[in-house]
């Protein structure tokens, strides 16, 4: 078990049961468990296993955190990032066990996944025609996350709560084999010895370690991934595969990212030269560079001249280096509006009208952002996206304030 205080992803079931068991034997006073109500099943279910989940624990010693996810927010994410509501569910479900972990000093997360579960994923995978990589299976740590069950079969852990003799909280929808992993459980792996469960196991054991071995770039912590094009091409397919898919993941792709899609952007920043823009990311090739984009989701706002973030983007009113924008407020007439660029957007610029699109296009990113009053545009935010700021020439050799687009922690 791993040392420091530990939280425990508990759903009541039998292997979240059972890893509770073993804290209260091994850890007991440096473990908590946190329940996340999903709000959708019954509410009469719900309601039984939340008091069957508070019992059990009290039963066990180990302190109980229930939180209930909003009505509607699933089904909300779900549709935002086109994925299924089992994904979805399971990304609002480690939200809220991160930020309870950050926010109250736990060290690491425990989540009950067994040695069935792993030859599940397995299995599950092949069925999906996933690259070979991809058979490395659940991560035994990742992050925060800690899976100290991968070893132990099923069929130990239903004999360690039957010996408990506790209730166990039952979810109807494991019954459900309309999901993809549930009919590999109730069809396939009836099928499945337990030794060929151990070689499943011990398959992605050694794809994991083989991964282990690949260079994953970093790219930065800006808005944007960026990465020199050389030492990128340098690599192995493998470390270039897995680079591309841990900046997808990193920009906070939702759902499956197609190995097809992986090997475009590869053959595109191999080619060089020419944009790749995609409903999920674009790829801009920048000379012995390239830049990796999320997509920018479009937003209109009024602004007061107090600091305003939309997602990670913040436009405050701050003196940040020799290159902020200098906004003279007597020039300005209201309504301010800061929105996303547009196609048809023009600033007024010493040498003359220019369009915004023009300008992304001389720094290659894929867009930028505007602040503009009834008059027209005051100024283009292109720096945090790689390209330069520039402001309206109504404003030029005016005092003022200083105004910037920066980044802040969405």
């Amino acid at each position: 078990m791993p040392e420091g205080r530990l939280l425990l992803a508990f759903s009541g079931g039998e292997d979240s049961l059972f890893l509770m068991s073993l804290l209260s034997l091994i850890a007991p006073g440096r473990s908590a468990a946190l329940y996340v109500n999903h709000g959708i099943r019954s509410g009469a279910e719900l309601e039984r296993e939340e008091a069957i989940n508070a019992h059990n624990a009290s039963l066990l010693g180990i302190p109980l955190v229930i939180k209930r996810i909003p009505e509607g927010d699933i089904k909300r994410l779900a549709k935002e990032g086109n994925i299924g509501i089992e994904a979805a569910a399971r990304e609002l479900r480690y939200g809220i066990l991160r930020s309870y972990a950050r926010d109250n000093g736990f060290d690491r997360i425990l989540t009950a996944h067994h040695m069935d579960d792993q030859a599940e994923t397995v299995i599950m995978r092949l069925l999906s025609s996933a690259p070979f990589y991809a058979l490395g299976g659940i991560r035994r740590d990742d992050g925060m996350i800690c899976r100290p069950l991968l070893d132990v079969p099923k069929e130990t852990i239903r004999k360690g709560v039957a010996r408990l003799g506790l209730e166990v909280s039952e979810d109807s929808t494991n019954s459900d084999t309309g999901y993809l992993r549930n009919s590999i459980r109730h069809r396939i792996m009836p099928m499945i010895s337990p030794e060929c469960r151990i070689l499943l196991s011990r398959i992605a054991d050694n794809v994991a370690e083989l991964r282990k071995k690949a260079v994953i770039l970093d790219g930065g912590d800006g808005f944007f991934l960026e990465y020199k094009r050389e030492e990128f091409l340098s690599l192995d397919r493998l470390s270039q595969e897995l680079t591309i898919f841990a900046a997808a993941e990193r920009l906070g792709l939702h759902g499956r990212f197609p190995r097809k899609l992986a090997a475009d952007i590869i053959d595109r920043i191999e080619i060089g030269s020419g944009r790749l823009l995609l409903p999920s990311i674009s790829v801009f090739p920048n000379g012995n560079l390239f830049r990796i984009y999320p997509v920018l989701d479009r937003f209109v706002s009024g602004w007061d001249w107090n600091e305003m973030c939309i997602g990670r983007l913040c436009l405050r009113s701050e003196h940040v280096d020799s290159r902020t924008l200098i906004i003279d407020p007597e020039v300005v007439r209201p309504p301010v509006i800061f929105r996303s660029s547009e196609e048809g957007d023009r600033i007024h610029l010493r040498t003359g009208w220019k369009k915004v699109s023009e300008l992304e296009k001389e720094w290659r990113v894929p867009y930028s952002a505007v602040l503009e009053d009834r008059i027209g545009v005051i100024a283009v935010f292109g720096a945090v996206f790689g390209g330069r700021d520039r402001l309206s020439s109504r404003f030029m050799d005016h005092p003022g304030v200083p105004v910037t687009l920066a980044l802040g922690r969405e």
